[in-house]
Protein backbone atom coordinates (compact mmCIF):
# COMPACT_ATOMS: atom_id res chain seq x y z
CA UNK A 1 0.00 0.00 0.00
CA UNK A 2 1.47 3.24 -1.15
CA UNK A 3 1.05 6.02 1.41
CA UNK A 4 0.42 9.82 1.05
CA UNK A 5 3.60 10.99 2.00
CA UNK A 6 5.21 9.03 -0.63
CA UNK A 7 3.92 10.98 -3.49
CA UNK A 8 3.19 14.42 -2.25
CA UNK A 9 3.75 16.83 0.65
CA UNK A 10 2.01 19.92 1.39
CA UNK A 11 5.90 21.43 2.03
CA UNK A 12 4.77 25.22 1.60
CA UNK A 13 2.17 24.82 4.03
CA UNK A 14 3.16 23.26 6.68
CA UNK A 15 6.53 25.31 6.47
CA UNK A 16 4.65 28.08 7.18
CA UNK A 17 2.58 26.74 10.15
CA UNK A 18 6.03 25.71 11.26
CA UNK A 19 7.38 28.75 11.48
CA UNK A 20 4.11 30.28 13.43
CA UNK A 21 4.62 27.66 16.18
CA UNK A 22 8.36 28.17 16.26
CA UNK A 23 7.33 32.24 16.81
CA UNK A 24 5.73 31.20 19.90
CA UNK A 25 8.48 30.64 21.76
CA UNK A 26 7.55 29.84 25.41
CA UNK A 27 3.89 29.64 24.35
CA UNK A 28 4.86 26.21 22.32
CA UNK A 29 3.19 23.38 23.56
CA UNK A 30 6.00 21.26 25.25
CA UNK A 31 8.65 24.24 25.93
CA UNK A 32 7.52 24.59 29.68
CA UNK A 33 8.95 21.25 30.42
CA UNK A 34 12.10 22.40 29.78
CA UNK A 35 15.02 23.75 27.23
CA UNK A 36 15.95 21.19 24.50
CA UNK A 37 17.75 22.45 21.32
CA UNK A 38 16.46 19.76 18.58
CA UNK A 39 12.91 19.75 19.64
CA UNK A 40 10.88 19.52 15.93
CA UNK A 41 7.67 21.43 15.55
CA UNK A 42 4.67 19.70 16.59
CA UNK A 43 2.51 20.06 13.39
CA UNK A 44 5.26 18.66 11.22
CA UNK A 45 5.50 15.61 12.94
CA UNK A 46 1.60 15.44 12.89
CA UNK A 47 2.08 15.57 8.61
CA UNK A 48 4.62 12.93 8.60
CA UNK A 49 2.52 10.41 11.04
CA UNK A 50 -0.71 11.13 8.96
CA UNK A 51 0.82 10.82 5.89
CA UNK A 52 2.70 7.66 7.13
CA UNK A 53 -0.86 6.03 7.36
CA UNK A 54 -2.98 7.78 4.73
CA UNK A 55 -3.23 5.69 2.06
CA UNK A 56 -3.18 7.12 -1.85
CA UNK A 57 -6.38 7.08 -4.46
CA UNK A 58 -6.28 7.62 -8.27
CA UNK A 59 -7.05 11.41 -7.65
CA UNK A 60 -4.19 13.06 -6.23
CA UNK A 61 -5.74 16.55 -6.10
CA UNK A 62 -8.54 14.60 -3.78
CA UNK A 63 -6.00 13.34 -2.04
CA UNK A 64 -4.40 16.22 -0.99
CA UNK A 65 -7.33 18.06 -0.10
CA UNK A 66 -8.28 15.29 2.23
CA UNK A 67 -5.10 15.56 3.93
CA UNK A 68 -5.51 19.17 4.03
CA UNK A 69 -8.96 19.09 6.02
CA UNK A 70 -7.55 16.19 8.79
CA UNK A 71 -4.80 19.13 9.33
CA UNK A 72 -7.30 21.71 9.75
CA UNK A 73 -5.37 23.22 6.98
CA UNK A 74 -8.03 23.80 4.52
CA UNK A 75 -9.87 26.52 3.97
CA UNK A 76 -12.91 25.70 5.91
CA UNK A 77 -10.29 24.39 8.58
CA UNK A 78 -8.38 27.87 8.79
CA UNK A 79 -11.85 29.57 9.37
CA UNK A 80 -12.79 27.58 12.12
CA UNK A 81 -9.18 28.29 13.32
CA UNK A 82 -9.30 31.87 12.93
CA UNK A 83 -8.92 33.83 16.64
CA UNK A 84 -12.52 36.09 15.46
CA UNK A 85 -14.12 32.85 14.85
CA UNK A 86 -12.96 30.80 17.96
CA UNK A 87 -13.62 33.92 19.89
CA UNK A 88 -17.08 35.43 18.80
CA UNK A 89 -18.86 36.56 21.73
CA UNK A 90 -21.67 39.08 20.54
CA UNK A 91 -24.80 39.71 17.86
CA UNK A 92 -23.36 41.91 16.86
CA UNK A 93 -20.27 39.58 15.33
CA UNK A 94 -22.79 37.15 13.99
CA UNK A 95 -24.18 40.10 11.85
CA UNK A 96 -21.05 40.90 10.04
CA UNK A 97 -19.48 36.73 10.00
CA UNK A 98 -21.04 36.23 6.10
CA UNK A 99 -18.81 39.63 5.18
CA UNK A 100 -15.74 38.39 7.82
CA UNK A 101 -15.51 34.97 5.94
CA UNK A 102 -15.23 36.30 2.69
CA UNK A 103 -12.73 38.84 3.56
CA UNK A 104 -11.01 36.05 5.08
CA UNK A 105 -11.24 33.68 2.09
CA UNK A 106 -9.01 36.52 -0.05
CA UNK A 107 -6.40 36.44 1.99
CA UNK A 108 -3.08 34.45 0.98
CA UNK A 109 -1.84 31.36 3.24
CA UNK A 110 0.38 33.58 5.39
CA UNK A 111 -2.33 36.35 6.24
CA UNK A 112 -4.51 33.95 7.39
CA UNK A 113 -1.95 32.19 9.65
CA UNK A 114 -2.05 35.89 11.39
CA UNK A 115 -4.90 35.17 13.14
CA UNK A 116 -5.54 31.50 13.65
CA UNK A 117 -4.86 29.13 16.23
CA UNK A 118 -2.04 26.04 15.89
CA UNK A 119 -3.42 23.22 14.49
CA UNK A 120 -2.36 21.16 17.46
CA UNK A 121 -4.42 23.89 19.30
CA UNK A 122 -7.55 23.15 17.50
CA UNK A 123 -10.04 20.26 17.27
CA UNK A 124 -12.64 19.44 15.08
CA UNK A 125 -16.20 19.10 16.13
CA UNK A 126 -17.77 15.55 16.04
CA UNK A 127 -20.65 16.96 13.96
CA UNK A 128 -18.27 18.91 11.47
CA UNK A 129 -19.13 17.90 8.11
CA UNK A 130 -15.57 17.98 7.03
CA UNK A 131 -15.47 14.39 8.93
CA UNK A 132 -18.26 13.05 6.48
CA UNK A 133 -16.33 13.88 3.27
CA UNK A 134 -13.02 12.37 4.95
CA UNK A 135 -14.57 9.25 5.65
CA UNK A 136 -16.02 8.61 2.67
CA UNK A 137 -13.04 9.24 0.81
CA UNK A 138 -10.72 7.12 3.12
CA UNK A 139 -13.75 4.43 3.86
CA UNK A 140 -13.52 5.05 7.70
CA UNK A 141 -15.85 5.87 10.40
CA UNK A 142 -14.65 8.38 12.40
CA UNK A 143 -15.59 11.74 13.77
CA UNK A 144 -12.14 12.50 15.24
CA UNK A 145 -8.75 12.81 14.50
CA UNK A 146 -7.62 9.35 17.30
CA UNK A 147 -10.09 7.56 15.70
CA UNK A 148 -9.33 8.14 12.05
CA UNK A 149 -5.61 7.43 13.02
CA UNK A 150 -6.24 4.10 14.81
CA UNK A 151 -8.91 3.05 12.00
CA UNK A 152 -6.25 4.03 9.29
CA UNK A 153 -3.73 1.97 11.00
CA UNK A 154 -6.02 -1.11 11.00
CA UNK A 155 -6.25 -0.82 7.76
CA UNK A 156 -2.63 -1.10 6.53
CA UNK A 157 -1.40 -3.21 9.66
CA UNK A 158 -4.35 -5.06 11.30
CA UNK A 159 -3.28 -2.90 14.60
CA UNK A 160 -3.13 -0.13 16.25
CA UNK A 161 0.36 1.32 14.64
CA UNK A 162 3.35 2.13 16.88
CA UNK A 163 5.13 5.14 15.81
CA UNK A 164 9.28 4.46 17.30
CA UNK A 165 11.33 7.19 17.33
CA UNK A 166 15.02 6.08 18.78
CA UNK A 167 16.36 9.77 18.89
CA UNK A 168 13.66 11.31 20.53
CA UNK A 169 15.24 14.47 22.13
CA UNK A 170 12.25 16.79 23.44
CA UNK A 171 9.86 13.97 22.67
CA UNK A 172 8.19 16.38 20.08
CA UNK A 173 7.19 12.73 18.02
CA UNK A 174 6.23 10.42 20.80
CA UNK A 175 3.84 13.39 21.69
CA UNK A 176 2.56 13.74 18.70
CA UNK A 177 2.10 10.41 17.81
CA UNK A 178 0.39 9.16 21.56
CA UNK A 179 -2.19 12.67 21.29
CA UNK A 180 -3.28 11.49 17.62
CA UNK A 181 -3.99 8.25 19.43
CA UNK A 182 -1.08 5.96 18.54
CA UNK A 183 0.82 3.77 20.40
CA UNK A 184 4.67 4.72 20.96
CA UNK A 185 8.35 3.62 21.21
CA UNK A 186 10.53 6.59 22.01
CA UNK A 187 14.39 6.17 23.05
CA UNK A 188 17.57 8.42 23.39
CA UNK A 189 21.24 7.74 25.04
CA UNK A 190 20.23 11.17 26.92
CA UNK A 191 18.44 10.95 30.32
CA UNK A 192 17.25 14.65 30.32
CA UNK A 193 15.98 13.22 26.82
CA UNK A 194 13.78 10.32 28.19
CA UNK A 195 12.44 12.86 31.28
CA UNK A 196 11.09 15.27 28.50
CA UNK A 197 9.83 12.75 26.34
CA UNK A 198 8.00 10.84 29.68
CA UNK A 199 6.57 13.94 30.94
CA UNK A 200 4.83 15.44 27.17
CA UNK A 201 3.06 12.50 26.79
CA UNK A 202 2.16 11.61 30.66
CA UNK A 203 2.24 15.33 32.38
CA UNK A 204 1.10 17.53 29.32
CA UNK A 205 -0.99 14.06 28.32
CA UNK A 206 -2.54 14.30 31.91
CA UNK A 207 -6.06 14.49 32.77
CA UNK A 208 -7.38 18.17 33.64
CA UNK A 209 -8.06 16.36 36.99
CA UNK A 210 -4.52 14.98 37.21
CA UNK A 211 -3.03 18.42 35.98
CA UNK A 212 -5.13 20.34 39.01
CA UNK A 213 -3.42 18.15 41.57
CA UNK A 214 -0.15 18.60 40.03
CA UNK A 215 -0.22 22.53 39.93
CA UNK A 216 -1.84 21.98 43.81
CA UNK A 217 1.87 20.23 43.91
CA UNK A 218 3.58 23.10 42.81
CA UNK A 219 2.21 25.49 44.70
CA UNK A 220 2.37 23.69 48.09
CA UNK A 221 6.11 23.31 47.06
CA UNK A 222 6.44 26.88 46.75
CA UNK A 223 4.70 28.16 49.47
CA UNK A 224 6.31 25.74 52.06
CA UNK A 225 9.87 27.10 50.56
CA UNK A 226 8.48 30.39 50.71
CA UNK A 227 7.57 30.22 54.49
CA UNK A 228 11.00 28.67 54.65
CA UNK A 229 12.75 31.98 53.46
CA UNK A 230 10.29 34.60 55.11
CA UNK A 231 11.60 32.36 58.21
CA UNK A 232 15.11 33.28 57.81
CA UNK A 233 14.90 36.79 56.26
CA UNK A 234 17.10 36.32 54.06
CA UNK A 235 15.13 37.88 51.20
CA UNK A 236 12.74 40.33 53.04
CA UNK A 237 14.44 44.30 53.79
CA UNK A 238 14.75 46.04 57.00
CA UNK A 239 10.85 47.62 56.05
CA UNK A 240 9.73 43.73 54.87
CA UNK A 241 9.96 44.76 51.25
CA UNK A 242 10.55 41.56 49.16
CA UNK A 243 13.87 40.26 46.60
CA UNK A 244 13.05 39.71 43.00
CA UNK A 245 16.60 39.75 41.75
CA UNK A 246 20.23 40.56 42.96
CA UNK A 247 22.83 41.53 40.92
CA UNK A 248 26.11 40.76 41.63
CA UNK A 249 29.50 41.43 39.75
CA UNK A 250 33.18 40.11 39.26
CA UNK A 251 35.98 42.02 41.15
CA UNK A 252 40.11 42.12 40.23
CA UNK A 253 43.01 44.32 41.19
CA UNK A 254 44.19 46.07 38.42
CA UNK A 255 48.19 44.93 37.99
CA UNK A 256 48.92 48.94 36.88
CA UNK A 257 47.95 50.82 40.00
CA UNK A 258 46.51 48.36 42.58
CA UNK A 259 42.80 49.46 42.97
CA UNK A 260 40.38 46.52 43.40
CA UNK A 261 38.01 47.36 40.47
CA UNK A 262 34.12 46.25 40.03
CA UNK A 263 33.65 44.75 36.80
CA UNK A 264 30.72 44.87 34.13
CA UNK A 265 30.26 45.42 30.45
CA UNK A 266 27.64 48.05 31.13
CA UNK A 267 26.58 49.73 34.47
CA UNK A 268 23.00 50.75 33.00
CA UNK A 269 20.52 48.51 34.81
CA UNK A 270 17.37 49.26 33.41
CA UNK A 271 16.61 50.94 30.52
CA UNK A 272 12.74 51.92 31.11
CA UNK A 273 13.84 52.45 34.63
CA UNK A 274 16.59 54.77 33.73
CA UNK A 275 18.57 53.19 36.47
CA UNK A 276 22.00 52.74 36.94
CA UNK A 277 25.13 51.45 38.34
CA UNK A 278 27.92 54.57 39.67
CA UNK A 279 31.62 53.86 40.98
CA UNK A 280 32.70 56.23 43.77
CA UNK A 281 35.87 55.80 44.79
CA UNK A 282 36.98 54.79 47.66
CA UNK A 283 40.75 54.22 48.75
CA UNK A 284 42.11 51.49 46.85
CA UNK A 285 38.13 50.26 46.08
CA UNK A 286 34.61 50.93 44.61
CA UNK A 287 31.62 51.87 45.96
CA UNK A 288 28.95 51.33 43.79
CA UNK A 289 25.65 53.41 44.17
CA UNK A 290 22.38 52.76 42.32
CA UNK A 291 20.40 55.51 40.85
CA UNK A 292 16.62 55.33 39.66
CA UNK A 293 15.23 57.92 37.01
CA UNK A 294 18.54 59.48 36.08
CA UNK A 295 19.17 61.81 32.87
CA UNK A 296 20.07 60.81 29.46
CA UNK A 297 23.62 61.44 30.19
CA UNK A 298 23.72 59.60 32.97
CA UNK A 299 22.57 56.59 31.11
CA UNK A 300 24.78 57.26 28.04
CA UNK A 301 27.98 57.31 31.00
CA UNK A 302 26.66 54.39 32.20
CA UNK A 303 26.70 52.05 29.36
CA UNK A 304 30.53 53.06 29.42
CA UNK A 305 31.84 49.36 31.54
CA UNK A 306 34.88 48.70 32.98
CA UNK A 307 34.87 45.31 30.79
CA UNK A 308 35.63 45.51 27.66
CA UNK A 309 36.53 43.36 24.91
CA UNK A 310 40.28 44.19 25.73
CA UNK A 311 39.69 43.63 29.06
CA UNK A 312 40.18 45.38 32.14
CA UNK A 313 39.49 49.16 31.53
CA UNK A 314 40.64 50.58 34.87
CA UNK A 315 38.96 53.65 35.80
CA UNK A 316 41.75 54.74 38.10
CA UNK A 317 44.68 54.78 35.37
CA UNK A 318 42.58 54.30 32.40
CA UNK A 319 44.55 51.50 31.17
CA UNK A 320 43.46 48.31 29.65
CA UNK A 321 44.86 45.01 31.12
CA UNK A 322 43.98 41.55 29.09
CA UNK A 323 42.17 38.69 30.79
CA UNK A 324 44.67 36.36 29.69
CA UNK A 325 46.91 38.46 31.60
CA UNK A 326 44.58 38.84 34.83
CA UNK A 327 44.40 35.06 34.63
CA UNK A 328 48.53 34.90 34.80
CA UNK A 329 48.07 32.30 32.19
CA UNK A 330 51.98 32.05 30.17
CA UNK A 331 53.50 29.55 28.29
CA UNK A 332 54.76 25.93 28.77
CA UNK A 333 58.53 24.68 27.99
CA UNK A 334 56.52 23.42 25.10
CA UNK A 335 54.91 26.92 24.22
CA UNK A 336 51.75 25.25 25.10
CA UNK A 337 49.17 27.50 27.19
CA UNK A 338 49.06 27.17 30.91
CA UNK A 339 45.45 28.93 32.49
CA UNK A 340 46.75 30.37 35.63
CA UNK A 341 43.32 30.75 37.97
CA UNK A 342 43.46 28.13 40.55
CA UNK A 343 41.17 24.98 40.31
CA UNK A 344 38.18 25.58 42.67
CA UNK A 345 37.88 22.32 45.38
CA UNK A 346 34.67 20.32 44.80
CA UNK A 347 32.68 21.60 47.96
CA UNK A 348 33.53 25.19 47.25
CA UNK A 349 31.12 27.83 46.18
CA UNK A 350 32.93 31.14 46.72
CA UNK A 351 36.08 32.75 45.69
CA UNK A 352 39.20 32.40 48.23
CA UNK A 353 40.64 36.09 49.45
CA UNK A 354 43.69 35.23 47.24
CA UNK A 355 41.75 34.58 43.88
CA UNK A 356 42.02 37.00 41.38
CA UNK A 357 38.28 37.24 40.09
CA UNK A 358 36.47 37.89 44.09
CA UNK A 359 32.32 38.43 43.49
CA UNK A 360 30.04 41.22 45.37
CA UNK A 361 26.59 42.15 44.92
CA UNK A 362 25.91 45.62 44.03
CA UNK A 363 22.12 45.87 43.64
CA UNK A 364 18.93 44.70 44.74
CA UNK A 365 15.67 44.84 42.94
CA UNK A 366 12.81 44.78 45.51
CA UNK A 367 8.81 45.02 45.57
CA UNK A 368 6.72 46.58 47.76
CA UNK A 369 2.59 46.68 48.27
CA UNK A 370 1.17 50.01 46.54
CA UNK A 371 -2.28 51.22 47.42
CA UNK A 372 -4.68 51.28 44.56
CA UNK A 373 -2.81 48.83 42.31
CA UNK A 374 -3.04 45.29 41.59
CA UNK A 375 0.79 44.88 41.33
CA UNK A 376 3.51 46.05 43.45
CA UNK A 377 5.66 48.55 43.19
CA UNK A 378 9.62 47.42 42.30
CA UNK A 379 12.64 49.49 42.57
CA UNK A 380 16.53 49.18 42.58
CA UNK A 381 18.83 49.93 45.28
CA UNK A 382 22.16 49.06 46.40
CA UNK A 383 22.56 46.30 49.18
CA UNK A 384 23.37 47.94 52.73
CA UNK A 385 24.48 46.74 56.04
CA UNK A 386 20.98 44.50 56.37
CA UNK A 387 21.62 43.18 52.76
CA UNK A 388 24.95 42.35 53.50
CA UNK A 389 24.11 40.44 56.91
CA UNK A 390 21.42 38.32 54.95
CA UNK A 391 24.28 37.34 52.69
CA UNK A 392 26.38 36.62 55.87
CA UNK A 393 23.17 34.37 56.85
CA UNK A 394 23.10 32.70 53.28
CA UNK A 395 26.49 31.81 53.14
CA UNK A 396 26.46 30.36 56.49
CA UNK A 397 23.90 28.17 55.67
CA UNK A 398 25.71 27.19 52.80
CA UNK A 399 28.54 26.39 53.79
CA UNK A 400 27.37 24.21 56.94
CA UNK A 401 25.54 22.13 54.79
CA UNK A 402 27.04 22.24 51.47
CA UNK A 403 29.22 18.78 51.88
CA UNK A 404 25.71 16.71 53.29
CA UNK A 405 23.84 18.32 50.14
CA UNK A 406 25.88 17.24 47.91
CA UNK A 407 26.04 13.60 49.23
CA UNK A 408 21.97 13.13 49.57
CA UNK A 409 21.95 14.61 45.59
CA UNK A 410 20.67 18.28 46.71
CA UNK A 411 23.01 20.44 44.79
CA UNK A 412 25.37 19.29 42.11
CA UNK A 413 28.84 17.70 42.98
CA UNK A 414 29.90 16.09 39.55
CA UNK A 415 33.03 16.85 38.22
CA UNK A 416 33.29 19.01 35.01
CA UNK A 417 34.53 16.89 32.27
CA UNK A 418 36.60 18.28 29.96
CA UNK A 419 35.28 19.30 26.32
CA UNK A 420 34.44 22.50 23.78
CA UNK A 421 32.48 24.25 26.14
CA UNK A 422 32.88 22.86 29.36
CA UNK A 423 36.96 23.79 29.00
CA UNK A 424 35.72 27.54 28.90
CA UNK A 425 34.73 27.75 32.26
CA UNK A 426 37.29 25.89 33.58
CA UNK A 427 39.88 28.18 31.96
CA UNK A 428 37.75 31.31 32.80
CA UNK A 429 36.79 31.30 36.20
CA UNK A 430 38.74 28.09 37.28
CA UNK A 431 35.50 26.51 38.11
CA UNK A 432 36.40 22.65 38.04
CA UNK A 433 32.62 21.06 39.55
CA UNK A 434 28.95 21.63 38.35
CA UNK A 435 28.19 23.07 41.64
CA UNK A 436 30.60 25.92 41.03
CA UNK A 437 28.07 27.46 38.54
CA UNK A 438 26.07 28.36 41.30
CA UNK A 439 26.29 31.28 43.93
CA UNK A 440 25.17 30.85 47.82
CA UNK A 441 21.77 31.64 47.12
CA UNK A 442 20.93 29.31 44.35
CA UNK A 443 22.11 26.18 46.14
CA UNK A 444 20.44 27.22 49.25
CA UNK A 445 17.35 27.70 46.79
CA UNK A 446 17.74 24.62 44.65
CA UNK A 447 18.73 22.22 47.96
CA UNK A 448 15.31 23.85 50.45
CA UNK A 449 13.29 23.45 46.79
CA UNK A 450 14.05 19.56 46.78
CA UNK A 451 13.82 19.33 50.28
CA UNK A 452 9.98 20.56 50.92
CA UNK A 453 9.07 18.61 47.85
CA UNK A 454 9.49 15.26 48.78
CA UNK A 455 6.38 15.74 51.42
CA UNK A 456 4.05 16.45 48.81
CA UNK A 457 5.90 14.12 45.53
CA UNK A 458 3.27 11.44 46.12
CA UNK A 459 3.19 10.05 42.67
CA UNK A 460 5.37 9.43 39.40
CA UNK A 461 3.89 12.73 37.74
CA UNK A 462 4.89 14.47 40.96
CA UNK A 463 8.20 13.47 40.94
CA UNK A 464 8.57 13.99 37.54
CA UNK A 465 7.69 17.46 37.80
CA UNK A 466 9.99 18.62 40.52
CA UNK A 467 12.79 17.46 38.52
CA UNK A 468 11.95 19.20 35.62
CA UNK A 469 11.14 22.17 38.28
CA UNK A 470 14.65 21.74 39.53
CA UNK A 471 16.16 22.01 35.90
CA UNK A 472 14.14 25.06 35.07
CA UNK A 473 15.56 26.36 38.38
CA UNK A 474 18.81 25.96 37.18
CA UNK A 475 18.70 27.05 34.08
CA UNK A 476 17.24 30.57 34.99
CA UNK A 477 19.62 30.94 38.10
CA UNK A 478 23.03 30.54 37.68
CA UNK A 479 25.76 32.13 37.95
CA UNK A 480 25.85 32.25 33.59
CA UNK A 481 22.82 33.81 33.64
CA UNK A 482 23.19 37.02 32.11
CA UNK A 483 21.33 40.12 33.50
CA UNK A 484 18.90 42.10 30.55
CA UNK A 485 18.71 45.84 30.86
CA UNK A 486 16.30 46.00 28.22
CA UNK A 487 12.83 48.17 28.55
CA UNK A 488 10.78 45.12 28.79
CA UNK A 489 12.54 42.12 30.75
CA UNK A 490 15.41 43.91 33.07
CA UNK A 491 15.46 40.68 34.34
CA UNK A 492 17.84 37.58 34.69
CA UNK A 493 17.86 35.60 31.59
CA UNK A 494 18.16 31.90 31.54
CA UNK A 495 21.74 30.06 31.00
CA UNK A 496 20.87 28.37 28.18
CA UNK A 497 20.08 31.00 25.93
CA UNK A 498 22.49 29.11 23.61
CA UNK A 499 24.51 26.13 23.55
CA UNK A 500 27.61 27.71 25.23
CA UNK A 501 28.57 28.39 28.67
CA UNK A 502 29.23 31.82 28.94
CA UNK A 503 30.66 33.26 31.71
CA UNK A 504 29.74 37.00 32.77
CA UNK A 505 31.46 39.76 34.47
CA UNK A 506 28.18 40.51 35.72
CA UNK A 507 25.32 38.04 36.39
CA UNK A 508 21.72 37.76 37.83
CA UNK A 509 20.42 35.68 40.66
CA UNK A 510 16.35 35.59 40.84
CA UNK A 511 14.61 35.26 44.62
CA UNK A 512 11.86 32.91 45.35
CA UNK A 513 9.80 35.78 43.94
CA UNK A 514 11.45 36.18 40.41
CA UNK A 515 11.22 32.08 39.84
CA UNK A 516 7.41 32.02 41.10
CA UNK A 517 6.43 31.64 36.62
CA UNK A 518 9.67 28.97 36.94
CA UNK A 519 8.27 26.72 39.73
CA UNK A 520 4.87 26.68 38.82
CA UNK A 521 4.49 26.53 35.17
CA UNK A 522 1.58 25.88 33.02
CA UNK A 523 0.12 23.27 31.97
CA UNK A 524 -1.88 22.28 28.91
CA UNK A 525 -4.21 19.38 28.68
CA UNK A 526 -4.00 16.97 25.99
CA UNK A 527 -6.05 13.57 25.51
CA UNK A 528 -2.66 11.06 24.50
CA UNK A 529 -2.56 7.13 24.39
CA UNK A 530 -0.71 6.03 27.59
CA UNK A 531 0.44 3.23 25.71
CA UNK A 532 3.95 4.03 25.50
CA UNK A 533 7.27 2.21 25.88
CA UNK A 534 10.29 4.97 26.71
CA UNK A 535 13.80 3.75 27.36
CA UNK A 536 17.37 5.09 27.57
CA UNK A 537 19.44 3.47 25.16
CA UNK A 538 21.94 3.35 22.24
CA UNK A 539 20.05 3.74 18.58
CA UNK A 540 22.25 0.86 17.52
CA UNK A 541 20.87 -1.51 20.12
CA UNK A 542 17.33 -1.45 19.45
CA UNK A 543 15.35 -4.52 18.94
CA UNK A 544 11.77 -3.12 19.54
CA UNK A 545 9.55 -3.48 16.67
CA UNK A 546 7.67 -0.39 15.41
CA UNK A 547 5.32 0.01 12.31
CA UNK A 548 6.81 3.23 11.55
CA UNK A 549 10.31 4.57 12.90
CA UNK A 550 10.70 8.30 12.17
CA UNK A 551 14.14 10.40 13.02
CA UNK A 552 15.19 13.16 12.25
CA UNK A 553 16.72 12.05 8.96
CA UNK A 554 14.10 9.61 7.48
CA UNK A 555 11.15 7.69 7.78
CA UNK A 556 10.86 4.11 7.60
CA UNK A 557 7.84 1.84 7.30
CA UNK A 558 7.72 -1.96 8.25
Amino acid sequence: MTSFIEKQFPVSKLSKESYKERKANNGQTLTGLGKWWGRKPLVLERGAILGCLMPISDDPRKDMEIFLKIMSMDDDGLWQRNKQWQNKSDAYWLEREYGLHNDFNNLGYDEKLKTCVRPEQFTRSKDDPAWSEINQHLGTNADNLQDLMRQLSEKRFGSNATIGDCFCGGGSIPFEAARMGLDVYASDLNPIAGLLTWAAIHICGASEYEIAEIKAFQQEVYDAVDKEITALGIEHSEEGHRAVSYLYCVEVICPECGVLVPMAPSWVIGKGTKTVAKLVKNGNSYNIEVKMNVTSDEMKFAEIGTATSKGLLCPNCDTSTSISSLRRDRRGDNGEVIYGLRKWEKSEFEPKFEDVFQERLYCIKYEKPSEGKNRPVRYYRAPNEHDFANEKKVRTIVEKNIVQWQEQGLVPSMEIESGYNTDQIIRERGWTHWNHLFNARQLHLCALHILKSKDYADSLSKQITEILTINRIANWNSKLSQWSAYHTQECGLQTFYNQALNTFFNYATRALTGLHATCIFEINAYNTSKKSDIRLGDARNKATYSHIWITDHHIQML
